[in-house]
């Protein structure tokens, strides 16, 4: 099915929907023309809910959709939930010596092990606090709780709402994923699931991937569809990245004879000419050392390249990995404020909260800060969001804020022309991308995922710089084997053939 008659019927389906949604297929883009059709076509007094894990993903989502939200609910998880089923329901469920206003807080010592602590300490102190095991969720098992023994609650969500839209599922801890599967199968509401298991970022705080990956693989009423075609690149890069892969290579499409946007070289050189200098340019290699010494080398040709070094934080890996870039960024951007990095929390953080984080972290905007002092900063918010921090997490950290080496890294900048190294540019994308095929072992398969992400960084162009012959053979067994020539996915000239 083409992807725009996969859309039509998507919009139109009526029932329960999951979507399995890789980068760049326009998942946003679907779930709000899904919510804008429901709310234009719907002749009765159901509302829909439009729920993200973070607020700047909601009000993305908000700007999107635009207007009145005319008694719809766009939000994070933690506010759907605090507004549409505790605050109201809580005396009905629970009797009404619990409070229907309390305090969300995250500190150790509102923290606890148990359900029951974390119920008497509601009751008995108006505080709604975590457990110490942040793999579980207390709010949300609250939640399915007063939904379970209120019927006025369980009537309330029922009568309101239609459907349930739900962003990043893969994201979605076990908790989370009762109380939505509750919703959906007791209640009868249906349920419009977006994810990419790929994509998951929150596996600290107790996200399991596998709960999307479960539901859109079983037995049951989801109607499953799967957005591939990605919108960030041209089809002739998308063509050229999908062939390397087992799971990607009945996507190729037949489009043009030669591609004229994906170019492989052959020779010693930097072809730089067959860039448009106008836009945007990124050359990407493996190292650090590389991207220096390309970009001195571009830069004594007359270029203006800036060089984005890869930092200690990009080789962390750890859960906490995303919280300390945040961090970076708060620190090397003037820019980035506070509120940018509460934006970026899966969690309510209130008023009080923001000052309590605002007075925690302000010291990283200071122009000469101490080693000692950053690792105050670190551990008090840590603490603050129950996780707990390795030494090497802190010795990344304080390496990347005490030099001035990593500053464009994260500074928030806009270079034009820029040379970084593969793993500095996840997550980005570029008018224009070159690649070094010697910097990728495809035949072991050890970096396919990687030359994945390289080739489809680059929007209108990609230049495969062919200077590796084991790579030159690969990909004309690959071609071979979807019998096709190498003309249909890449043209080939040469370092002389360049002006």
């Amino acid at each position: 099915m083409l992807d725009k008659e996969l859309r039509q019927k998507i919009i139109s389906d009526d029932g329960n929907i999951i979507i399995s949604a890789g980068a760049g297929s326009g998942k946003t883009h679907i779930l709000v023309e899904k919510i804008l059709y429901e709310v234009k076509n719907s002749r009765s007094h159901y509302k829909i809910a439009a729920i993200t894990f973070t607020r700047k993903a909601a009000n993305e989502i908000k700007q999107r959709i635009g207007g009145d939200l005319n008694g719809h609910f766009v939000g994070t998880n933690d506010t759907f939930v605090d507004n549409e089923i505790i605050r109201p329901f809580i005396k009905d469920a629970l009797g009404t010596d619990f409070p229907s206003e309390y305090e969300v807080v995250y500190t150790r010592k509102s923290k606890f092990y148990t359900f029951e602590e974390g119920i008497n300490n509601l009751k008995n102190h108006h505080k709604l606090g975590t457990y110490f095991n942040n793999q579980k969720n207390f709010k949300f098992q609250l939640a399915l709780k007063i939904l379970k023994k209120s019927k006025v609650a369980r009537q309330y969500i029922k009568a309101k709402y239609q459907r349930l839209f739900i962003d990043e599922y893969q994201d979605c801890d076990q908790d989370m994923h009762n109380l939505f599967i509750f919703i959906q199968s007791v209640l009868k509401v249906k349920l419009f699931i977006v994810g990419d298991p790929k994509q998951s970022i929150y596996e600290w705080r107790g996200a399991k991937p596998e709960l999307f990956k479960n539901l859109y693989e079983s037995d049951n009423d989801f109607r499953k569809y799967k957005l591939t075609v990605n919108f960030r690149c041209s089809p002739e890069i998308q063509n050229y990245s999908n062939v390397f892969l087992e799971e990607t290579k009945g996507l190729y499409k037949n489009i043009c004879e030669t591609p004229n946007n994906v170019i492989g070289v052959l020779g010693n050189c930097l072809p730089i000419d067959l860039f448009d200098l106008k836009k945007e340019i990124a050359i990407l290699v493996r190292k650090n050392d590389e991207a220096k010494q390309i970009c001195e080398i571009l830069n004594k040709m007359g270029n203006n390249f800036v060089y984005i070094p890869k930092t200690p934080l990009d080789n962390l890996g750890t859960q906490n990995s995303y919280i300390f870039i945040e961090l970076a960024k708060y620190n090397k951007d003037n820019l980035y404020s506070i509120y940018d990095f509460i934006n970026e929390i899966p969690r309510e953080i209130d008023n009080k909260q923001i000052r309590e984080f605002n007075k925690i972290l302000k010291p990283l905007k200071e122009e000469k800060i101490s080693e000692e002092k950053i690792e105050e900063i670190v551990i008090n918010l840590f603490s603050i969001l129950d996780l707990s921090v390795d030494i090497k997490e802190l010795e990344a950290f304080s390496e990347v804020i005490l030099s001035e080496e990593f500053d464009n890294a994260y500074n928030g900048k806009k270079f034009l022309h820029r040379v970084m190294t593969i793993h500095s540019s996840k997550g980005l994308e570029f008018d224009q991308v070159m690649i070094f095929a010697s910097h990728f072992d495809l035949i072991s398969g050890k970096d396919l995922n990687e030359h994945y992400v390289a080739t489809t960084r680059g929007k209108e162009m990609l230049i495969v710089m062919l200077d590796s012959p084991t790579y030159i053979q690969n990909l004309y067994n690959i071609v071979k084997s979807l019998k096709l020539s190498l003309e249909n996915i890449i043209k080939i000239t040469k370092c002389e053939e360049i002006s």
